[in-house]
């Protein structure tokens, strides 16, 4: 019964890469712009990067709801298996 949450966990993991892809990305670019502060592109780059991490900050608080929600459903009905 397991392959029932297991799409959440890939799901969970995937996030989680993302996240941290994105916070190297972070990174790069803060070191971009403490040379140079006002450059337009790094600027731009920085608010697309920060967006793109409030989504798959989401994306990943979403997907470990539904993960644990799905281990409880199958915890119960286990339970009720059982009984």
């Amino acid at each position: 019964m397991e392959n029932v949450c297991h799409k959440y966990v890939l799901q969970v993991v995937k996030a989680k890469e993302m996240l941290g892809t994105l916070e190297e990305e972070l990174h790069d670019i803060r070191i971009k712009l403490k040379t140079n502060p006002t450059h337009a592109g790094h600027l731009k780059e920085l608010k697309k990067i920060t967006l793109d991490m409030t989504i798959t900050l989401n994306e990943l608080e979403h997907c470990q709801y539904m993960l644990d929600e799905c281990q409880a459903t199958q915890l119960k009905a286990e339970e009720k298996y059982n009984d």
